[in-house]
């Protein structure tokens, strides 16, 4: 994904949330009618503060060359802020335990996967969720769009001295979908998929003849491949909530 495409999507979700921050303001209005207060189905959201604890897998693509940080456990943190009856504040911060892949540029690319790694890789970052049920719980439910943006943070990894690969700080974009149940006033359930998009910058070793078989390909094809990639990162989270503020 090119840094204008990037910029564009960016674009879209933003206008695709204030779109629907409407329309959720519209169908709490309509929840209002229709139902005696004693039979509606729906009901008050008294929750405005809430921290949540929990865990999930990230999943997703290790780039073209096999080198980036994928598929592994995660636990996290949340604090949720209610900032109008359609929008929240989500502040998110995960640590996942992912894969990697360690490579040998200077080898034949049949041969220059060389080993496997583990890399710790903090994400942080804040957000906006639109409740499709705005200030109000549908059977104790509310379903939700969210937009974050922020960081991932590569943990060292000794091995990539070998390649001259790394992967440090980079910029995240996530945008997700989720669903909130709460059995009580003080507590929810929260069940959420979102998509970490990050970048992976490749060195010039990958892009030139191996030293060691000269006639054979490079790791990346410099006519085929950019010398960076956007990765996508399919995670899946459930957490436990608490109230902290009504």
């Amino acid at each position: 994904m090119s840094n204008v495409a990037c910029h564009s999507v960016k674009r879209g979700l933003t206008g695709l949330l204030m779109c629907l921050a409407l329309s959720g303001t519209i169908i709490e209005a309509h929840a209002q009618v229709g139902h005696p207060p004693e039979s509606s189905p729906y009901t008050r959201l008294r929750a405005k503060r809430v921290i949540s604890l929990g865990a999930g897998y990230m999943a997703g693509s290790p780039g073209s060359a096999g080198v980036g940080p994928a598929n592994g456990p995660l636990v996290a943190a949340r604090f949720n802020l209610s900032l109008t009856r359609p929008l929240d504040l989500d502040v998110n911060l995960g640590v996942a335990n992912l894969d990697r892949g360690i490579i040998d540029p200077s080898t034949a690319p049949t041969d220059s996967i060389v080993d496997t790694a583990k890399q710790t890789v903090t994400l942080l970052d804040a957000g906006l969720v639109l409740k499709l049920t705005g200030q109000k719980t549908w059977h104790r439910t509310i379903p939700y769009l969210g937009l974050s943006l922020g960081v991932a943070l590569g943990g060292n990894v000794q091995a990539d001295s070998l390649s001259g690969f790394s992967f440090k700080t980079q910029f995240q974009l996530s945008p997700g979908l989720g669903v909130r149940w709460y059995p009580s006033d003080r507590l929810m359930i929260r069940v959420d998929f979102r998509d970490v998009i990050w970048r992976l910058s490749y060195p010039p070793s990958f892009f030139t003849l191996p030293e060691d078989d000269p006639l054979a390909p490079p790791v990346l094809n410099p006519n085929v491949r950019d010398d960076s990639e956007w990765t996508h990162h399919p995670t899946l989270t459930l957490t436990l909530g608490y109230a902290i503020g009504f």
